[in-house]
């Protein structure tokens, strides 16, 4: 049976959808698209009703890039004000360790230990402990009398889930699971040598750039620093006085991160808010912008140094913004030379700005192991089957010819 999962990652810009099927340890991308994000603002959502025209919106064209209806997600919530804590539960048991179990366990490590106005996010175990044994990470299908756990509890405040699961619940969505960015962020960018290291993974995305602390694979800290890629664009709107529109593409297509790269020969031309044609010189522009990405970066810096006082061995930097051109060299300039420039390479997805929708899924994949429940998926047997039936081949191949069209005028469109 095929394993199908689709994850929405509910931005300030966009909300980006994906469908990813689990083969072979690996997630192959079906189907994805962006769509603008309406009501809301900086992760936090603002008007109900047009978030929830959005995410039908995302839907429905997921839907018929597929041939069936997307029924089932798994969301992230806005993690201000998370909590982590660490936790422990114990259970009989008496026989196979199964997902019930497994269940159990971790509920009796949260039960009576939840804030009275926060809403249980996950708990990360960080082992499983088989009578009184340590090191199970995946304890499903052993024979134990008793089963402990040590984990971290995850708790946002329940107007910050409770305000997403409505929207999701008004476009007729089931949520199998939610999650926060930080945790889905890693799930992407890990590899067998950070899961035994300490470091910080950084996105810095649209309004918002989030700091997240990674120990030995497991989560333990992440706080949000409120600026983003939005900033940069208000600056260069401000400064030259033009329209958001435009300044984003003076960002995108022209401005260079660090002004030592710059073009003095190259000139923007354009018409400011006053009506007049102005032509903005590459350096510049570039000043704007490098100072503004300056700052966040050494808030970034100042960020991390308040989550945690040990020295990191690593530093993950991700999100939309590090596509910006010479974005690294400014980065190597105020974070060191050892940071680790993310960069997307799945096929169907070769952009920094999926790195949270990819690693949501990734991280459920992980979850239901874990729980023993390797054969979950969230779409039906029926509708999985017509994909790949006889009857609907030329249908099927139609589609395929039309979704790689669609991706290329997509991926052409992003890169210009």
């Amino acid at each position: 049976m095929k394993k199908i999962y689709t994850s929405i990652d509910i931005g300030s810009d966009t909300i980006k959808f994906l469908v990813g099927e689990d083969v072979n340890d690996k997630v192959n991308v079906l189907a994805r698209t962006t769509v603008k994000a309406k009501g809301i603002r900086k992760g936090l959502i603002i008007d109900a009703n047009l978030a929830v025209n959005a995410i039908r919106d995302g839907i429905k064209e997921l839907s018929e890039d597929l041939g069936f209806p997307i029924k089932e997600v798994i969301v992230n919530v806005p993690d201000y004000n998370v909590k982590f804590m660490y936790v422990t539960g114990k259970i009989n048991v008496d026989g196979i360790i199964d997902t019930e179990k497994i269940n159990a366990v971790i509920k009796d490590s949260v039960y009576n230990k939840l804030d009275k106005e926060y809403e249980l996010v996950t708990v990360i175990p960080l082992d499983f402990i088989i009578d009184g044994v340590e090191d199970n990470p995946y304890p499903a299908g052993k024979e134990a009398n008793v089963l402990e756990i040590k984990g971290i509890m995850i708790s946002v405040p329940k107007k910050n889930i409770y305000s997403v699961l409505s929207v999701m619940s008004g476009a007729e969505i089931d949520v199998q699971d939610i999650t926060i960015s930080g945790l889905a962020d890693y799930f992407q960018v890990r590899n067998k040598k950070l899961d035994s290291k300490l470091g910080a993974v950084i996105n810095i995305g649209h309004e918002t750039t989030h700091v997240s602390i990674v120990n030995r694979g497991k989560l333990m800290n992440t706080d949000i620093i409120q600026l983003g890629g939005l900033n940069v664009e208000n600056d260069i709107a401000y400064v030259f006085g033009t329209n958001i529109i435009d300044a984003r593409k003076i960002k995108e297509k022209f401005a260079i991160s660090h002004k030592r790269f710059t073009n003095l020969n190259e000139v923007y031309e354009l018409k400011n808010n006053l009506g007049n044609i102005v032509k903005l010189n590459q350096m510049e522009v570039s000043e704007v912008v490098q100072s503004r990405l300056t700052e966040i970066l050494k808030l970034v810096k100042k960020e991390i140094d308040s989550l945690t006082k040990r020295e990191l061995d690593y530093i993950v930097i991700t999100g939309g913004v590090t596509e910006s051109k010479y974005f690294k060299n400014l980065v190597y300039e105020i974070l060191g030379k050892d940071v680790i420039m993310y960069s997307m390479d799945e096929i169907g997805i070769r952009d920094n700005k999926y790195t949270t929708s990819m690693g949501m899924i990734k991280g459920f994949i992980n979850k239901m192991t874990i729980r023993g429940k390797n054969d979950y998926s969230m779409v039906s047997q029926e509708d999985t089957e017509s994909l790949i039936t006889p009857d609907n081949k030329n249908k099927k191949d139609k589609m395929v010819v039309s979704k790689i069209f669609k991706g290329f005028i997509k991926n052409k469109e992003e890169q210009e």
